[in-house]
């Protein structure tokens, strides 16, 4: 019979549960989302915490930490304006959305930084990410803090999604073409090109 460590999380500080409950909980997919506050530029983000809350309607959540400094660029923007934009993640964008999650100052443009090409959203005001594949366009349903530190879930609801052409039919979505880059811990991602059908 196996053995087992116990491992208790309120043992760590902060960055250590972080560091633990991320790599442990892997791999997790990538929503670079695109805001624009107040100032116009157009901020670029990573986050890893991303998940579907509900299909009907159809929300999306990601999980805003919280800087040394203070908000992060992206949540100001989200604050600010109510919309974003989630992108999907990849393999081909991997240097560029790593690129992007350094903190550059808040009047510069990770998406300008990275290189990506933009166009512009339907239903929202700020821009899209021509390189990802699949890209939600979405309005706040909602926002709640959780923990110490505070980190915020910010809950969209989904009006428009684009994708390029050939991914999507109907409602289905060629795995191969998306392409979906993974996130393990730090600086390490993974590929999901190798899949079991049970």
């Amino acid at each position: 019979m196996a053995e087992f460590d116990r491992i208790d999380p309120a043992a760590f500080n902060h960055d250590e549960r972080y560091k633990f409950l991320t790599a442990t909980v892997v791999p997790r997919p990538i929503a670079l989302v695109t805001s624009t506050g107040a100032s116009g530029v157009l901020n670029a983000a990573p986050f890893s915490q991303f998940i579907i809350i509900a299909a009907s309607p159809a929300l999306l959540g990601i999980v805003v930490g919280r800087e040394p400094e203070g908000e992060k660029d992206t949540l100001r923007n989200i604050k600010e304006t109510g919309e974003y934009v989630i992108n999907t993640v990849s393999e081909s964008m991997a240097e560029q959305v790593q690129l992007c999650a350094h903190p550059f100052p808040a009047h510069v443009s990770e998406v300008q930084e990275a290189g990506f090409t933009v166009v512009p959203a339907t239903t929202v005001n700020t821009m899209r990410i021509a390189e990802a594949v699949v890209q939600f366009e979405c309005k706040v349903h909602r926002m709640i803090e959780f923990g110490d530190s505070p980190a915020t879930l910010v809950v969209g609801l989904v009006t428009l999604a684009h994708a390029a052409k050939g991914v999507v039919s109907d409602h289905r979505v060629d795995h191969a073409k998306l392409q979906p880059l993974g996130r393990i811990s730090g600086r390490r991602y993974c590929f999901t090109r190798q899949t079991i059908e049970l």
